[in-house]
């Protein structure tokens, strides 16, 4: 007789892979002769603009440029501050290590390894520096399940595999125009930047439809004063990514980022100022599954070899949709200086693992910088970086290699002020994506049949077994090459609740094991 096996075939997590690349700055910034001599740097801001970000073929390729943002302050009297910018362009690409990949873009991520900015003339300023940019890839592999076996007596315990895999993920940048309100003419823009909110999505088949708001600020010094001011502004948008083989009934999410924002001024005085700004819509489409394996296998007439392999699964812990508050307090280095303005780099959450009540538990920590702009007595500008943590409040048990953060994080409201001789930072970051976790689970990959056992009528007809408390019916039977049904009929056991025979427990109890060898 012919041991008949079932499988199929799933596409299973197969581990992450990651980098650090150096992405070097070495450039000289000139201040055009119609913006105010240089007298002392106060600020460089380095970060990192991508415009292209996919996998295909096995090779990872980057293109965008490293915003270099320097603020300054000029020879004239007061605490005036101004700013100018360099885009220094940078092109990466990376061949991936053997295996096969899920298609498109990567989660990027990094920090500032290091700037130095010094004025070397009225109108020319000397930067150097480096930026690491992390980039993380998930591979799949194709993985073979055994889902079920026939005759020769074979006895399994089945197990249902849980998992989410990803469909498709698509990355665009689009480009959005209005006009903003600035109070008056001559103000100094210091910034203009903001955060996207995607206020309703909906799946069809091939498509994704999304439609939220441009929260735009423009951070400008008006010219009658030296404090800084903010002039905000909401853009609706609505967009719609092509993404083949998309399904209703997929989960997704979706999340956007301002890549960079212009103004241009009007023909007319009386008209309002050009606001041109560009984002990027990032959308990832999921599909969950359920999978038949066998985890354990025997058979009652003869000899049994199991193969076993591991199967790893993507499974997801939750979903993030939620703002997270953090607070920054410290004493300012000078206790007569005045808070002007604050700026805050954000960096990306990590899971963390921690020692908690009940064994590891893991978080979700990000690294963040608040760049605060002081003016002493004098009038002269110095920006005070303080760094600090911040985290989701929610934890979850396990490791902090199987967790898989998709998510973005953004700022959307930093307030400044000082109390006594502390300064003092409130901070809103915006997260949404989800948490996924690595599973693995041990099954049965083939199984190979030997020699027959002995007649069981040559042996005993009853055994007498002492059961512990917790122990498989499935894994008494085997010992015995019985059948799980006989011995659970023998005993008058039955499943609880409509439960599984196969993970049937018994309490502490004398067994009866019939027709056992």
């Amino acid at each position: 007789m012919e041991l008949k096996v079932f499988k199929s075939t799933i596409t299973a997590y197969g581990g992450r892979w990651e980098t650090r690349l150096e992405l070097p700055v070495e450039t000289e910034i000139l201040i055009p002769d119609y913006l105010p001599a240089v007298f002392k740097i106060v600020k460089c801001l380095i970060e990192p603009v991508v415009m292209q970000n996919n996998i295909a073929a096995s090779r990872w390729q980057g293109e965008g440029y490293l915003r270099c943002t320097v603020y300054y302050q000029s020879d004239e009297a007061g605490t005036r501050l101004y700013r100018t910018e360099q885009k220094f362009s940078f092109e990466k690409s990376v061949e991936l290590p053997a295996g096969q990949y899920a298609q498109g873009p990567a989660r990027l991520w990094g920090e500032l390894e290091y700037c130095n900015c010094r004025a070397i003339s009225e109108h020319r300023i000397d930067l150097r520096g480096a930026y690491a940019l992390c980039v993380s890839a998930s591979s799949v592999a194709e993985c073979e399940l055994l889902n079920s076996m026939a005759d020769c007596g074979i006895e399994q315990r089945t197990m249902t595999l849980d998992g989410i895999t990803q469909v498709a993920a698509e990355e665009k940048t689009f480009t959005a125009e209005s006009s903003i309100g600035l109070p008056g003419a001559g103000e100094t823009i210091l910034d203009i930047g903001g955060n996207v909110s995607i206020q309703a999505s909906s799946i069809q088949t091939g498509q994704l439809n999304c439609e939220g708001n441009l929260h735009i600020q423009a951070c400008y010094l008006p010219v009658s004063s030296e404090d800084l001011a903010v002039c905000q502004k909401e853009i609706p948008v609505q967009q719609t990514l092509e993404m083949p083989g998309v399904a209703e009934g997929d989960q997704w999410y979706c999340w956007g980022e301002i890549l960079g924002c212009t103004l241009a001024a009007p023909e007319g005085e009386e008209l309002e100022p050009t606001l041109s700004v560009t984002w990027k819509l990032h959308a990832e489409i999921w599909r969950e599954g359920q999978y038949m394996a066998v985890a354990d296998a025997y058979s009652t007439v003869c000899q049994t070899t199991l193969t076993r392999m591991s199967c790893k699964l993507l499974q997801k812990r939750c979903e993030l949709a939620t703002e997270v508050s953090a607070l920054v307090e410290d004493q300012l280095p000078d206790p007569e200086a005045e808070v002007k303005g604050c700026f805050v780099t954000l960096g990306t959450l990590l899971p963390v693992q921690e020692k908690g009540a009940d064994g590891d538990v893991v978080r979700l920590v990000g690294k963040a910088t608040a760049h605060l702009l002081c003016a002493d007595g004098r009038g002269e500008l110095t920006c005070y970086d303080k760094a600090f943590s911040w985290q989701l409040p929610d934890q979850w048990p396990g490791e902090a290699a199987r967790f898989l953060p998709h998510l973005h994080a953004g700022v959307t409201r930093v307030i400044s002020s000082k109390s006594g001789e502390k300064m003092r930072v409130e901070i809103s970051v915006a997260v949404n994506g989800m948490l996924l976790e690595s599973v693995e689970a041990n099954v049965v990959e083939e199984v190979e049949l030997g020699e027959e056992f002995p007649d069981k009528n040559q042996g005993p007809a009853l055994y007498l077994y002492y059961a512990a408390q917790g122990e498989r019916i499935f894994d008494i039977a085997k010992h015995y090459h019985a059948r799980a049904k006989d011995l659970a009929v023998a005993n008058h056991l039955e499943p609880e609740n409509g439960g599984s025979l196969q993970e049937m427990t018994t309490g502490a109890v004398c067994l009866l094991i019939p027709a056992a060898l």
